[in-house]
């Protein structure tokens, strides 16, 4: 008993050594001036949620935020985020490449673990994360129209005393903007994510940006499978008038995932495809319009069980409708078609509503969607899906958020999988770049007894992040 006692006691602190070694130089840069220089990048003042899951951007109608209102300008998202990337305005700067966070967390978590044919079982673990926000930005040219953005989140776990360095769940993506003409512009994009088999999610369901009406879904299912995901898409649009936006987005994405039960079980997919969106506006705070994604899905599984998944083409087409009704409140609505061919081929209604709207000491998400979305697992049906959060603005130092999610497997060929997700989060800040974060999160989910596992998970965090201000858009 002694022995052991000592051993834990030994591994704490190298826990707490290694994280003191890890943020000692981000400590001392702290003292620094901030450069001057740094690149100055259109985009949301908003700091980072606390530790945010890999972007969720999915199938072609999902690799954009949902617009609440208007059209969008050329930017680079920032990574698990409605907002365009920000401008660096911190001490880690070096020329073009920036650390635009680092955040540290204390992690302990129950699973309940629900097996196919076996009884449940339960088990309490602790996890230490560190987290940091890399960026790559630079815009070219004399008029800066150019820009170039590569963003990399990884994160360093340690789960009973063993340092997970390969960085488990990590986040990449690059963005490249071209201005050809008044009229013409391309954006290139790539989301790159990897889900390990060490998934403590924490971090909202749910991003919004409030000044422009655009929501983004983070993913929360748990493992412990691994999964993942890649999608590159191609943006020409072109303006065909003052208030009419054309756009059309090739696309190509894979993704690929092992067994949560039986690792030697595999399900991958590479899609084929593209979108199209048309914008109108109506006046200064009415637009319609239409949008239609369609893309061939060539699936592999080695599972019968979960699957198989059916190969065929996956098209959502809706008819889009964003009513701005003051500079905090914007909503838009979307009604459609869904349907898949292959195997199970079938057709059902698509919708997408979202609701943005920002309080003097408060603000308010809720978005709906319905179609073909990434929700963390591999599945060529579509899937039902609400995210709702709230933001209060207690004093000027502490706030509280809350968090929820719900979705489902609407259609497809396996079992059906669903989740549940909760989270209440609260921030007290000790200086403009200084937080001390905490947070309870519960996640209910229903598996496929081969790709997702069934369970509960129940969830509490304690940790500081350092967040410079970003730079104001010009």
């Amino acid at each position: 008993m002694v022995v052991s006692m000592i051993r834990q006691r030994r591994w704490r602190i190298q826990e707490l050594l290694l994280a003191a070694a890890l943020l000692v130089p981000t400590l001392a840069f702290c003292q620094s001036p901030a450069d001057s220089s740094a690149t100055q990048y259109p985009g949301s003042t908003n700091p980072p949620a606390q530790t945010q899951a890999p972007d969720a951007g999915s199938g072609p109608e999902q690799s954009q935020p949902n617009a609440a209102g208007g059209t969008q300008g050329l930017f680079a998202r920032a990574l698990n985020s409605a907002s365009p990337l920000a401008g660096a305005n911190g001490p880690l700067q070096w020329g073009w490449l920036s650390v635009r966070s680092v955040s540290f967390q204390q992690i302990f978590t129950n699973v309940t673990s629900d097996g196919p044919g076996a009884q449940s079982v339960t088990q309490d673990l602790q996890a230490s994360e560190l987290t940091a926000a890399l960026v790559l930005s630079h815009a070219f040219g004399s008029s800066r129209q150019t820009h170039l953005a590569v963003q990399y989140t990884p994160s360093l776990f340690i789960v009973e005393g063993h340092v997970y360095t390969n960085a488990l769940n990590q986040t990449a993506g690059l963005d490249t903007g071209f201005q050809f003409n008044p009229r013409w512009s391309l954006q290139i994009s790539d989301r790159l994510n990897y889900l390990g088999s060490q998934r403590y999610f924490s971090g909202f369901s749910l991003d919004a940006n409030y000044s422009q009406g655009t929501v983004a879904q983070n993913t929360f299912i748990n493992g412990p499978g691994t999964v993942i995901y890649d999608t590159v898409g191609a943006t020409f649009t072109y303006l065909w008038s003052p208030v009419t936006t054309v756009s059309f987005t090739p696309t190509f994405s894979y993704q690929a995932a092992t067994g949560a039960v039986n690792s030697g079980q595999n399900l991958s997919a590479y899609y084929q495809g593209g979108r199209l969106n048309v914008s109108h506006s109506l006046s200064a705070t009415q637009t319609i319009g239409i949008s239609y994604s369609g893309q061939y899905g060539w699936y592999t599984n080695t599972s019968t069980t979960a699957g198989p998944q059916s190969s065929g083409l996956e098209q959502d087409a809706l008819i889009r409708y964003g009513q701005q009704f003051g500079p905090s409140w914007q909503l838009s609505l979307g009604l459609g078609v869904t349907s898949n061919s292959g195997g199970y081929a079938q057709a059902n209604f698509a919708a997408n509503a979202a609701i943005t709207k920002s309080f003097q000491r408060m603000d308010f998400a809720l978005n709906y969607g319905r179609g073909h979305q990434f929700n963390g697992y591999v599945t060529s049906g579509s899937t039902d899906r609400v995210d709702l959060i709230n933001t209060i603005h207690w004093s000027r130092r502490f706030m509280t958020s809350t968090s929820g999610a719900y979705f489902r497997t609407a259609n497809g060929p396996g079992p059906g999988t669903s989740g549940t997700y909760a989270t209440e989060q609260l921030s007290f800040a000790l200086t403009r770049a200084f937080r001390l974060t905490g947070g309870i999160a519960y996640t209910k989910q229903t598996g496929d007894g081969v790709y997702v596992q069934g369970g509960k998970n129940r969830l509490a965090t304690v940790g500081i992040s350092w967040a410079p201000p970003a730079d104001l858009p010009h």
